[in-house]
């Protein structure tokens, strides 16, 4: 290894992926400095305010951004619902609306989300933002367990007249301010939203 390397130079993620690569035997005293200089990185405003780690529990910030795609994807998808029933006809709340509301919005979940559930623990929104639905070992949650016991339960809720919408809307999301920082869903499902390693998913 070349000994006139200046790690002083280094950006906080080189500093960081410099540490797991050296081989801190037979370096022991290049080792010790690069983590010095990781915790004077870390103490700079600049990595205080924008520094994420991977396993570390999402902060309030990103899992609401992450929600706002995810809303407007929604959306989008639900366009072409509208415009077949009309929204007079949707603000009815006959079966008929609440079981066709319900069906295309699984299914569009499916479509869309889908892949990256399955393969992520993602939404597209959480994709774009580096978090992803663990359990609460810090495992990848499995596709059975988001769809089944933290999406469904939420849209089954939904449904339910008058309180439904409130339910899944309103208290749902403010169960994030909690000490915990996990939503309504994250509670029925026992799951928690955390960072992840955006390197080893892009490479995956």
């Amino acid at each position: 290894m070349d000994s006139n390397i200046d790690f002083s130079n280094y950006t906080l993620h080189e500093l960081q992926s410099s540490a797991k690569a050296i081989d801190r035997e037979l370096y022991p005293e290049r080792a010790k400095l690069i983590d010095e200089l990781i915790q004077q990185k870390q103490q700079e405003p600049e990595y205080k305010e924008s520094e994420v780690v991977a396993g570390e529990m999402a902060s309030r910030g990103h899992r609401f951004a992450a929600a706002i795609v995810d809303l407007l994807i929604v959306l989008i998808v639900f366009i072409p619902y509208f415009i077949y029933y009309g929204f007079e006809k949707i603000e009815e709340d006959t079966l008929e609306i609440i079981v066709t509301s319900f069906l295309y919005g699984a299914l569009s979940t499916l479509i869309i989300h889908g892949y990256l559930l399955y393969t992520y623990g993602q939404t597209v929104g959480k994709y774009y933002m580096g978090i992803r639905i663990e359990n609460l070992d810090g495992t990848q949650a499995s596709f059975s367990k988001i769809f089944f016991q933290r999406i469904l339960p939420m849209q089954l809720i939904s449904l339910v007249p008058v309180v439904g919408q409130y339910i899944s809307g309103i208290i749902n999301p403010l169960f994030i301010f909690g000490k915990q920082q996990r939503c309504l869903h994250d509670y029925i499902a026992k799951t928690k939203v955390s960072y992840v390693d955006i390197d080893n998913q892009t490479s995956a």
